[in-house]
């Protein structure tokens, strides 16, 4: 079990709010028993909600206390006695739990809103991403002077792919990288071109952290074919690297 993934999910607060199941109840607590983490989780969570409740709480107007004890039939004086110490008490308890399911039910509110609006702000910034580059390919695609390089996986890493597009006519090149592992900070990717069977530095990259992103690399004359090598970082001209994708236009 990824225990920060579980206490991520939400069951906390359900369970803290009154809002799991019975099924759910039971494992939570027998996790607790098991996970001092989650335990700690829970407790925190239940601090917090206490604190809100005692920072949002109102000040109760001046007299409600005597006309309180009207209401259930006591005097002030009276509420020395202990019948109606005890319905005092069951009235405050009463009082607070309402209180802490009002403060429970904002705090909740408010979560959702937040996570909502960070989903909202990915899905939007995901369609403008996706919107550029189908934009880009068209571009390309639409150019009877490119073409295209599909460069596949080595036994390296055989689940790396990236594509070159190369205008032979303004000798621009484009990478799209479809899958690439992400590097270590002291790492670069570098793309090559072979020209007469020899390597020329077409550029390092730094992935970005978009998907499926559109890079412009240095210009080539020719090429017969590109490879994407793994370097340290501010590498030169000569690879020293493992080639981690490889292909011909």
């Amino acid at each position: 079990m990824n225990i920060q993934e579980y206490i991520s999910s939400g069951i906390i607060e359900s369970y803290v709010l009154g809002l799991a199941s019975t099924e759910e109840r039971s494992e939570f607590e027998k996790i607790c028993t098991q996970y001092p983490e989650v335990l700690h989780a829970r407790t925190a969570f239940e601090i917090s909600i206490e604190k809100q409740v005692r920072e949002n709480a109102i000040p109760a107007p001046e007299g409600l206390k005597q006309k309180l004890f009207d209401a259930i039939g006591s005097s002030e004086d009276e509420s020395r006695t202990v019948a109606p110490v005890r319905k005092m008490n069951w009235l405050k308890y009463a009082v607070a739990a309402c209180l802490v399911l009002l403060a429970c039910s904002l705090y909740w509110n408010y979560s959702l809103q937040e996570k909502n609006k960070e989903l909202t702000k990915k899905l939007n910034d995901s369609g403008e991403t996706l919107a550029k580059l189908e934009q880009d390919i068209k571009v390309l695609q639409g150019n009877p002077a490119i073409k295209m390089a599909r460069m596949d996986g080595t036994t390296i890493s055989p689940q790396s792919f990236a594509t070159v597009y190369w205008d032979t006519a303004s000798h621009d090149v484009y990478l799209l990288v479809n899958n690439l592992p992400k590097p270590a900070n002291d790492k670069q990717y570098q793309l090559w071109a072979f020209i007469d069977g020899k390597p020329v530095d077409m550029g390092l990259l730094d992935l970005s952290e978009k998907p499926l992103q559109l890079y412009r690399m240095k210009n080539a004359q020719t090429a017969q074919a590109f490879a994407i090598t793994l370097e340290k970082r501010g590498n030169g001209p000569i690879p020293h690297g493992a080639v981690y994708v490889k292909g011909n236009p």
